[in-house]
């Protein structure tokens, strides 16, 4: 379900770390261009995006 992938990646942005979309993807090395879309559930993050999700943030993608 797209919209509870994108909630998810939303709490992991806002509550686990507490970064603005920005200051989140530049850790992982990636532009912000989607990841509005992603946490709003118009997007599925690419495959890059969530092993850049895990390794930079320790993320168990099964979770997700």
């Amino acid at each position: 379900n797209l919209q509870h992938i994108g909630q998810r990646i939303f709490y992991i942005r806002t509550e686990l770390t507490g970064l603005s979309q920005r200051e989140f993807v530049q850790r992982m090395g990636m532009s912000q261009s989607n990841i509005s879309m992603i946490e709003k559930g118009l997007s599925l993050p690419s495959c890059f995006f969530l092993l850049c999700l895990h390794v930079t943030y320790d993320i168990n993608l099964n979770w997700l």
